[in-house]
């Protein structure tokens, strides 16, 4: 396996927060890597540190054999990584159309193929196509975010609670998509819903207090009641 993003020690400050206290994590190609972890463990800062959103004040970020921590977010999208933020990120004033079209690095015919892959795995996008972000259910701004990261030449896309505040229906179809989207990129996805992670994911990093804590397998983690409970609060 190729390892496409290495994360070692990094250690980010919000404010005069400490929140990232020593983040390690190693992404292999064509996978899904799982960030898991309580309410506040530093799973989201850990991707925005990523991104540069939140810049690592110490450590090593490196992404297909390149250092990135230093660099601005537009530099690191453009190094080939989408970000999927747990807010979504729509714009509510312009249609689906327009917020495609504004994550649109370069039209050309493979963006266009993307795009044509994407409204169809999300035939509901099709459908609001000119209907404004404001107007969509929350289900719909999620497979929107998604779709405006992928429709880009990405090579890694990092996705921050595609699950969250959705009906079960909408959770099941967002989890197909990510089967699907694995097919043709890498995602690193943080997840609370566990039956979902547990059904899409391949390799865990469990985050407790800003550390890596744990390592392993979705197999692993899925077999070992102690390691749930002690870290994600499953109950034996």
């Amino acid at each position: 396996m190729t390892t496409l993003l290495t994360v070692k020690g990094i250690q980010t400050f919000i404010g005069q927060y400490h929140i990232l206290q020593g983040v390690d994590l190693e992404v292999e190609q064509g996978r899904v890597t799982l960030i898991l972890g309580r309410n506040g463990a530093g799973k989201t800062t850990t991707l925005r540190s990523i991104m540069g959103l939140t810049p690592a004040k110490q450590g090593q970020i490196v992404f297909d054999g390149e250092e990135i921590q230093t660099l601005k977010p537009h530099l690191i999208a453009q190094k080939g990584i989408g970000y999927v933020p747990e807010d979504q990120g729509v714009f509510s004033d312009l249609t689906v159309e327009e917020n495609m079209k504004l994550a649109i690095r370069k039209l050309d015919d493979a963006t266009r193929a993307r795009q044509d892959f994407v409204l169809d795995l999300f035939p509901d996008l099709k459908i609001a196509w000119k209907r404004k972000g404001g107007n969509l259910s929350g289900g719909q701004k999620q497979m929107l975010s998604i779709a405006r990261a992928f429709v880009n030449d990405n090579r890694l896309l990092l996705i921050d609670e595609p699950s969250k505040g959705l009906a079960p229906i909408v959770v099941e179809k967002v989890m197909e998509s990510i089967l699907e989207l694995k097919k043709r990129t890498t995602i690193v996805l943080v997840e609370q819903n566990f039956l979902m992670a547990s059904g899409v994911g391949d390799d865990v990093f469990i985050l407790d207090d800003g550390h890596t804590v744990y390592r392993g397998s979705m197999a692993d983690v899925r077999s070992d009641e102690a390691v749930k409970k002690k870290y994600l609060g499953i109950g034996l």
